[in-house]
């Protein structure tokens, strides 16, 4: 009788992971690494394709809701590497997406990620995630909503800035407040 590591063997195929701890710091990684199913293929064509049709008074917002650990950092991630990082979408070997990712042409979208839970509000994290794309500190910003996305959608020019909003995972504590008031303004706003 075969020893069990060796019956596994016959039925699955094991390789090396490894493991990405931040998806945002290497888009390269984090596209590469990216496993798509069934289910996250159809979905990512459905945004890249939805990005893809953004015009100027015609925006869109998603929201993508699951159990902790289940990959949507990954997705998040994944998915902003492939707006911001043109160079990437040729690493795709899934059929679906890839085609997906030709309607993108070579556009390359600025794309800002916002870390919940690393400030004390969605607002300032918010001014943190666009002051590269403005080049201005975030302490100067204002706390309007409207102006923020306004002043950084105009600095973009004729591409649509993308707001990726997710849960940081380097957090010290669970994220307690309740931001959906703030989500939905920015929804609202990201439609127009």
């Amino acid at each position: 009788m075969k020893r069990i590591e060796e019956k596994v063997k016959d039925i699955v195929e094991v390789r090396s992971h490894g493991s990405i701890v931040n998806f945002v710091a290497d888009p390269v990684q984090t596209v590469s690494g990216y496993h798509f199913t069934d289910v996250t293929s159809d979905l990512m064509s459905k945004w890249l394709n939805r990005a893809s049709r953004i015009t100027d008074g015609n925006g869109v917002a998603n929201a993508l809701a699951g159990f902790r650990g289940v990959g949507k950092s990954h997705f998040l991630a994944t998915l902003g590497g492939l707006l911001g990082h043109p160079e990437l979408r040729s690493r795709i070997s899934d059929p679906l997406v890839s085609s997906s990712t030709h309607a993108l042409a070579r556009r390359q979208f600025p794309v800002a990620f916002i870390r919940r839970g690393t400030n004390i509000s969605l607002i300032e994290e918010l001014k943190e995630a666009i002051s590269p794309i403005l080049g201005i500190e975030p302490e100067r910003l204002n706390d309007s909503l409207t102006d923020l996305l306004m002043q950084a959608s105009k600095s973009t020019g004729d591409l649509p800035l993308v707001l990726l909003i997710d849960t940081a995972f380097e957090r010290s504590e669970r994220v307690s407040r309740d931001d959906g008031m703030v989500l939905a303004e920015i929804a609202d706003i990201a439609k127009r």
